[in-house]
């Protein structure tokens, strides 16, 4: 699989990941913030790397 799409791949998995963890846990820590954020540059980065 090209780097790029297993990037976004990653990205979404984590995304999932923590909405899933905030709804177990009925509130969103600041640990919840960081990982969609972290999961929102890397669907940016692989997205950059799919059109370079």
């Amino acid at each position: 699989m090209e780097q790029w799409k297993m990037s976004i791949l990653v990205g979404v998995a984590l995304i999932v990941l923590a909405i899933i963890f905030a709804i177990l846990r009925k509130a969103i820590s600041i640990w919840i913030i960081l990982i969609i954020i972290l999961a929102i540059v890397d669907i940016a980065l692989g997205l950059y790397r799919k059109n370079r």
